[in-house]
C-alpha cells in the first residue's frame, strides 16, 4: 500500500519542482525524501491543515484557498477568499476561519461559504488581523491578532491598542484576550495532551507556552523554547509531540521537554506545516506549497 501510494503522489507532481529534504536528522524522513511542489508562484503562502486525506491551504494575498488530495491533485476551493490564513476544523464538517482582509474570525461550511461573523471587534473597536487559531479541547477557538499590513494600507485603521491572543467561546459567544502582553503574536499551536497553548511572537527569538486553565484564562507566561532568529511563523505538533516550528532560514525542531532535536533546510522561508495521512508532511513557504513524506 505504502509503495503504491508513493506512486501515486510522485505521479501526482511529476511535472512540478522537486528539492531534496535537508535536515540535520535525516531519520526524520522517509529515504531519497524530496519537497514535491504541488503550487506556487503565490503573493503569500500559509495555512496547512489536513482533514482525512484532504489538504487545505492558502494562497492568502491572491485570495485563493486550495485543496489537494494525492488522488485529485490540486483545486481551487475559493478564487474570492478574503485573505483567510486558517482552516481548523469544527468537528461537524466546516470551519473555523479567521480572515486578514475583514479582519475577523468567521464560520465557514464545508464547501467554502461563510456561514457566521463569530467575532470582529474587542471591547468596540475592530480586530487587527487575525492570522492563527486552533481549537482547544473544550471547543474554544484561539487565535492570534498582530498588526501585520497597516503600513501597506493607509486606508485602514488601527484600533486596538495592544496585539492580544484572543479566545472565542462557541457556546456563548463571548470574546476575550486572555493573553495581551506579546508584542507580535503570530504562529500557535496546543499541546496534545491539551494543557498548554504555544505561541510564537515574531518579534522576539521566542516561543512562548501558556496553561489553558478550565475558566479559559491563561496562566503566566513563560519561555518554551528560543530560537537564534526572529520572524517565528507557524507552529505544530507531530504525533510524537515534538513541537515543529517555522522561521526564517527553516524549520526547528523541538523534543517535548523543550530540547533542540533538528533543522530542516526548506525551498523558501517556511509559513505553515501539517501533518497528514501515511506519513505526509505538506509545507508553505511565502510563495508556494510542498509536499514530502516523514518516516513513519
Amino acid at each position: 500500500m505504502l509503495k503504491s501510494l508513493l506512486f501515486v503522489l510522485a505521479a501526482s507532481v511529476v511535472s512540478a519542482q522537486q528539492t531534496p529534504v535537508e535536515s540535520s536528522d535525516p531519520t526524520l524522513f522517509a529515504p531519497n525524501a524530496q519537497w514535491m511542489q504541488i503550487g506556487g508562484g503565490y503573493a503569500g503562502c500559509e495555512g496547512t491543515q489536513w482533514i482525512g486525506d484532504t489538504l487545505h491551504y492558502a494562497a492568502h494575498h491572491d485570495r485563493l484557498a486550495f485543496k489537494w488530495t494525492v488522488a485529485g491533485g490540486l483545486e481551487t476551493w475559493r478564487d474570492d477568499s478574503p485573505e483567510a490564513t486558517s482552516f481548523r476544523p469544527d468537528g461537524r464538517g466546516g470551519f473555523y476561519v479567521v480572515e486578514q482582509t475583514t479582519r475577523r474570525l468567521t464560520h465557514w461550511n464545508a464547501d467554502g461559504q461563510m456561514i457566521e461573523v463569530l467575532a470582529d471587534k474587542f471591547e468596540g473597536k475592530r480586530l487587527n488581523r487575525p492570522n492563527d487559531c486552533r481549537v482547544a479541547q473544550d471547543g474554544s477557538v484561539w487565535f492570534t491578532d498582530p498588526d501585520f499590513l497597516f503600513k501597506k494600507r493607509p486606508e485602514e485603521t488601527k484600533e486596538l491598542e495592544g496585539q492580544y491572543v484572543f479566545r472565542y467561546d462557541p457556546s456563548t459567544g463571548k470574546l476575550t484576550a486572555p493573553i495581551r502582553h506579546l508584542r507580535l503574536p503570530n504562529g500557535i499551536a496546543i499541546s496534545p495532551d491539551g494543557r498548554f497553548l504555544l505561541v510564537g511572537d515574531s518579534s522576539t527569538e521566542h516561543v512562548f507556552r501558556f496553561a489553558m486553565n478550565p475558566d479559559g484564562t491563561a496562566g503566566a507566561s513563560a519561555i518554551f523554547v528560543t530560537i537564534a532568529e526572529k520572524g517565528i511563523d507557524g507552529l505544530a505538533f507531530d504525533a510524537k509531540g515534538r513541537l515543529w516550528c517555522c522561521a526564517k532560514t527553516g524549520i526547528h525542531i523541538f523534543r517535548p521537554d523543550g530540547t533542540k532535536q533538528a533543522f530542516i533546510n526548506t525551498p523558501g522561508k517556511p509559513t505553515s506545516i501539517d501533518f497528514g495521512p501515511d506519513g505526509l508532511l505538506a509545507l508553505t513557504t511565502t510563495d508556494a506549497a510542498y509536499i514530502t513524506r516523514l518516516d513513519r
